[in-house]
């Protein structure tokens, strides 16, 4: 990447010197390597804005503008250059010395900020597109009426980014059932009803990701552990569940929802959200609950999964969840039974894709895989056959 400073003023009186720089920039390098550095730029006007449409004109593309000061963006913005260029705001910095951690989850830990906002600090390696596209998630999930945290900025803290949420008066359902565990057949209950209610949301068309892309492209992180056809009928099984249009979250569980201080229940961690088929969700809540809190796990009730509940709690809750959301306890296990084959799947690929198992493992796992899964295939193929229907609508 050629990086080109953008410094003081571009106005009618240094145009012409600008445009000299910046095409004899363009004839030194290649035109798809340049970006423009607008951290120092403190105003530009329309002289110096012709020139960047000469540029834009040349690349055949929208060219990086980045680290733009919000005065310089309203120019950019106003005037249209924002669909022409590739425009980024200047980050604001902020600093959480002082500030009461509220939690931790697998990408980031989440801050009081101020009395109104929160902040989610987002771990080193996640990048800058990704957690615009979290942001971006929250946003769209939020027009669909569904109840989650409004996410405001994105920000600097540190080497890391952070996003800022509206604060809430509110803990999530893991640490609900933690201050009172009598709570747990109750909460339980309250997010399979939410759970079933964000499932008669329809998306538009192109409003949301595909759900089931995470479920693939897990499993193309781990090709290396399986033949081709081992991989080809992997996919197939999960292109297996029926599309659909209607929300889906992706990451469903007790540490991703939280309850008010009024009793409502709101989601967070909409990084994943997509639209597809509820039976994605109900495949990851099983994964959660009846694979992490199988006894086959070898773990004792009284041992703690990765979202802080018992291993015996989670078998509890899944039972009443998954109840609550079937109807009766009749339909449930039926469920559950579908639901199991592509629950172990997804446990044992995202285990494998896990930058924290040892490699060493991976062939065990993927043996299971193999044995679980796919000795069942011809039967598996067709057996979300009809599901949606029965269960889902």
């Amino acid at each position: 990447m050629n990086l080109i400073k953008l410094i003081g003023r571009i106005d009618s009186n240094n145009a012409a010197q600008f445009e000299k720089e910046i095409m004899d920039a363009v004839a030194n390098t290649s035109v798809d390597e340049i970006t423009l550095d607008a951290s120092e730029l403190e105003y530009i006007s329309s002289a110096g804005l012709r020139v960047l449409m000469k540029l834009r004109k040349i690349a055949n593309k929208a060219v990086p503008v980045v680290n733009v000061s919000p005065d310089v963006y309203e120019i950019f913005e106003v005037t249209g250059f924002t669909d022409l260029l590739d425009v980024k705001k200047r980050l604001r910095e902020v600093s959480i010395e002082g500030c009461t951690q509220l939690g931790s989850g697998a990408n980031g830990t989440v801050y009081r900020l101020t009395t109104d906002e929160m902040i989610k600090v987002f771990r080193p390696g996640i990048t800058l597109n990704e957690i615009e596209a979290e942001r971006e998630a929250s946003r769209k999930t939020f027009l669909l009426g569904i109840p989650c945290a409004i996410a405001f900025d994105t920000v600097k803290v540190g080497d890391c980014y952070g996003t800022i949420y509206e604060m809430l008066n509110a803990a999530t359902v893991q640490e609900r059932i933690r201050e009172k565990p009598e709570r747990l057949p109750e909460l339980a209950a309250a997010t399979a009803k939410l759970l079933k209610e964000l499932h008669q949301t329809e998306v538009p068309e192109g409003q949301m990701p595909p759900a089931n892309r995470l479920l693939h492209s897990t499993i193309d992180k781990i090709s290396e552990d399986f033949t081709s056809d081992e991989l080809e009928k992997m996919h197939a099984l999960y292109d297996s569940i029926p599309p659909m249009n209607r929300f889906v979250h992706n990451d469903y569980h007790a540490k991703n929802v939280m309850e008010t201080g009024d009793g409502d229940l709101m989601l967070i961690d909409l990084g994943d959200a997509g639209s597809g088929n509820p039976l994605i969700d109900l495949i990851h809540c099983c994964f959660v609950y009846q694979m992490m809190g199988s006894g086959a796990m070898e773990h004792t009730d009284d041992e703690m999964s990765f979202i802080d509940l018992t291993y015996g709690e989670l078998k509890v809750f899944w039972k009443v969840f998954l109840e609550t959301y079937c109807g009766n306890t009749g339909k449930a296990e039926t469920l559950n039974k579908k639901l199991l084959p592509f629950a172990t799947m997804q446990y044992l690929t995202v285990a494998m894709s896990h930058p924290r198992l040892p490699k060493e493992y991976h062939p065990a796992y993927a043996d299971k895989v193999r044995k679980q899964v796919l000795s069942r295939y011809d039967e598996l193929i067709i057996s979300l056959d009809g599901v949606t229907e029965d269960f889902v609508q």
